[in-house]
């Protein structure tokens, strides 16, 4: 049993969880009942989605703030200057009459330098793109030697960008454990297996309980992200009459 469902968690316990619901219920002959299933899974799908995009909102945030701090790095600086070379190599042979190139620039550096922003990732993202852009059109003069610069440059910013994403999450989705959002969907977690209990023990299947709550089933070793327990208990075995 895992005691602390943490953040990545409820993008896994959530669905798992909303689709037991529809499983046990959702085709059940009773109308008010199928009905009512349905309407817990979609609960919970709505607050995990709620989750879920918080997560996100708090991941790129950080990204944002991330590349405030990585665009000094010399690995960023020095492929941002190699782009802006690259990009002026390739306006000067659209005007060169002795080696005249007439290619579609849009295809390289969409929008120009202007569009790249200073980050590690977004200048990654532009000098790859440019790389494969070079790739298929073999009529750029000096096409072997910025292959091989944008390669580098593409090989050298990759290993910042996952440690970035490694850190992101470490950080367990950039969003408080204690967050409205996490409080929320713990309440409705909480609450839909006190309901989902209490159906199947009206309709005496109180032995599918345990299959169908995700964390009651899922291992109980300890995680780095543990806090004070804060998943519904197991309920205790109902006394049967003598």
């Amino acid at each position: 049993m895992d005691r602390y469902i943490d953040n990545e968690e409820t993008q896994k316990y959530g669905p798992q969880f909303s689709a037991s619901f529809r499983r046990l219920f959702g085709t059940h002959e009773s109308e008010p009942v199928r009905g009512f299933a349905l309407w817990c899974g979609a609960t919970l799908d709505a607050a995990t989605n709620t989750m879920d995009a918080a997560m996100k909102a708090r991941r790129e945030n950080l990204s944002e703030q991330g590349a405030v701090a990585d665009d000094k790095l010399p690995a960023v600086t020095s492929a941002r200057a190699d782009l802006r070379a690259f990009h002026l190599h390739l306006g000067a042979k659209k005007a060169d009459t002795d080696e005249p190139w007439d290619g579609d620039m849009e295809l390289f550096v969409p929008g120009g330098m202007s569009n790249v922003r200073r980050g590690a990732r977004s200048v990654r993202d532009a000098v790859k793109n440019a790389h494969e852009a070079l790739t298929k059109d073999a009529r750029v003069p000096d096409r072997a030697k910025w292959l091989a610069r944008l390669d580098r440059h593409v090989t050298e910013l990759s290993p910042l960008i996952e440690r970035a994403d490694e850190a992101a999450h470490a950080k367990n989705g950039a969003l408080s454990e204690q967050s409205d959002e996490k409080r929320n969907w713990l309440r409705t977690y909480r609450a839909l297996a006190l309901i989902l209990e209490g159906l199947l023990m009206l309709f005496r299947r109180e032995d599918e309980y345990k299959a169908a709550v995700p964390h009651l089933t899922a291992p109980g070793n300890r995680k780095k992200t543990d806090g004070a327990p804060n998943a519904p208990a197991a309920p205790a075995t109902p006394a049967q009459p003598a």
